[in-house]
């Protein structure tokens, strides 16, 4: 995969735009080059930023934070199955995924043991002083 980045200077967009937009000072356009046999697919993505224009820097800074999306989702569907939830009402489902996200935080922040997180609350699940040292500290 090939990424090309491109940053404009917000002075450069249209007023109407910066109206919509205040503090606003680059738009940023990610280019995604993906080669597969034969086959290129180039997608684009769009960020806007109050960050001065750095190509370089807004690269690594965006790459950073899907890295850390992608990681806690992986955590989120993995080890706490939440792709399988089934809860259907909005607010249960809301504070599930919550209840998920502080746990997850909680087994994160554990450094007694090298366990994965998984690892972590398998243990956590029937062991009472294992489950009150991740939740207490």
């Amino acid at each position: 995969e090939t990424r090309i980045t491109y940053v404009l200077k917000a002075d450069n967009l249209p007023e109407e735009i910066r109206e919509k937009w205040p503090g606003l000072t680059s738009l940023i356009a990610v280019e995604r080059h993906k080669k597969s046999e034969s086959i290129t697919k180039i997608d684009t993505h769009f960020y806007v930023t109050s960050v001065e224009p750095d190509a370089q820097m807004l690269q690594k800074a965006i790459r950073h934070h899907w890295h850390i999306e992608n990681q806690q989702h992986w955590v989120l569907d993995v080890v706490f199955k939440e792709d399988a939830c089934q809860i259907s009402e909005p607010i249960s489902a809301e504070n599930m995924a919550l209840f998920r996200r502080v746990v997850r935080n909680l087994v994160k922040q554990h450094t007694g043991r090298k366990d994965s997180i998984r690892g972590k609350c398998v243990r956590a699940s029937f062991d009472d002083e294992f489950r009150a040292e991740l939740i207490f500290g």
